[in-house]
């Protein structure tokens, strides 16, 4: 019964969090990119991603605690390797390397204007880059679990 319940948790908070991913990585970053001013777009960024940041770290927390009881049931597999390596990047991003990224994406060279195209363009590859990252994941636990 416990496993059934790790489970069914590991399964929801994979879902809130990678469908989080995708629709800030499809909707919310060419959205941005169509607003008017920089301002308008650096505004729009930090209420999308501050609000989804919450979720994405209990979700995280979550689909950790969840998983690692599952791996401990299970055992590990090449699936679960790629799986926690997907999980300590995201992490590791969430719980301070974002931070650092952005202080250093949106630091402000001395005497010029941000060029805000650019950086949203960086996030917005950056988001496919772990997108894929998070689909591979969810294949490769998909393909350990029902081989």
């Amino acid at each position: 019964m416990l496993y059934v319940i790790a489970l069914t948790v590991h399964v929801l908070s994979i879902i809130i969090w990678i469908g989080g991913v995708s629709f800030v990585t499809m909707i919310t970053f060419p959205m941005i990119q169509r607003a008017g001013s920089s301002l308008e777009q650096v505004m729009m960024f930090q209420g999308t991603e501050h609000r989804f940041a919450k979720i994405a770290k209990a979700m995280v927390i979550l689909a950790g605690l969840s998983g690692f009881y599952l791996i401990n049931v299970k055992g590990m597999s090449f699936g679960a390797w790629i799986m926690i390596i997907v999980w300590a990047f995201y992490a590791s991003l969430l719980f301070g390397l974002e931070k650092i990224l952005f202080k250093k994406i949106f630091a402000k060279p001395t005497g010029e204007e941000l060029d805000t195209n650019k950086i949203f363009f960086i996030l917005q590859v950056f988001h496919w880059v772990i997108l894929a990252l998070s689909y591979s994941a969810v294949a490769a636990g998909l393909f350990a679990a029902h081989y």
